[in-house]
């Protein structure tokens, strides 16, 4: 109240609105950042879908929660859930935490082993001995579409991109921009990429339905429709850390943490 006998009423107000307005602006300064590296790749889809090798040449390594449920042999397995670890080259370390594996460990070093990767199942007596096995036995690929060694998120790229510059020379690629939403773990673009309409063209897929992290370009999540539009497969990287300071250990057999049997039973 002043001399006057009045409230300052309207400075009060004013502090307030700028405060409200400071708010927003950091909003809005958070958003754009957050969208910065799908901005960068342009507006046309097809660029960001291209700009994610460029995105993942930039990763050595990472750890994320693969997620996945798939179409095997006309059947849909349950939805599987593991840790994994993932060093170039091709280092691999999967701990099974949801579905049917639960508990399962796989480890994968390409040179090591002669080239076949180490088992070890959960339950006491499966659990004595290591197996070691091929990445693409029969009995891995009937449980999955695809060789251990196919999962990560450099070989989903690489498995996008042949399949859509095949479309592309063949003028059959169509890529619908679904734009950027909310995601699991942040803002994601959302692509469809529809190869080909017509069966026995060689490609993977009719269509994918890809996310695309707004923070690496990198795509999270990649659902995959058949030439009857059905799913068959659906895979998603979660709670991704990129470049995180992976050792030796994290892909050592040895590592106590681990527990791998020292006995080991080739299959």
């Amino acid at each position: 109240m002043d001399s006057s006998g009045q409230f300052h009423v309207t400075s009060i107000v004013t502090k307030t609105d700028l405060r409200k307005s400071s708010i927003r602006a950091t909003l809005a300064i958070w958003l754009v950042l957050r969208v910065a590296p799908l901005a960068a790749a342009g507006d046309d889809p097809a660029q960001l879908l291209f700009a994610m090798e460029t995105a993942y040449a930039r990763v050595g390594s990472y750890t994320a929660r693969f997620v996945r449920q798939e179409v095997v042999d006309g059947a849909l397995r349950p939805r599987e859930e593991a840790f994994l670890k993932f060093q170039r080259p091709r280092l691999i370390y999967l701990r099974w935490v949801a579905g049917p594996p639960a508990g399962r460990q796989i480890l994968f070093v390409p040179g090591r082993n002669d080239d076949r990767m180490l088992v070890r199942e959960p339950g006491f007596f499966t659990g004595l001995a290591t197996i070691v096995m091929a990445p693409d036995s029969a009995r891995v690929l009937r449980e999955s579409r695809h060789p251990v060694t196919d999962i990560g998120i450099g070989q989903l790229i690489e498995l996008i991109l042949d399949n859509a510059r095949a479309a592309r020379a063949a003028g059959e690629l169509t890529v619908r921009d679904g734009g950027t939403v909310p995601g699991a773990d942040g803002l994601e673009r959302r692509l469809d990429l529809v190869l080909s309409r017509e069966r026995d063209k060689g490609y993977y897929c009719h269509r994918l339905a890809l996310s695309i992290s707004a923070d690496s370009g990198l795509p999270v999540r990649a659902t995959v429709y058949d030439w009857d539009d059905r799913v068959v497969a659906d895979y998603a990287y979660r709670e991704l850390r990129l470049n995180p300071p992976l050792t030796r250990a994290d892909f050592d057999a040895a590592n106590p943490e681990y527990g791998f049997p020292a006995w080991r039973l080739a299959r």
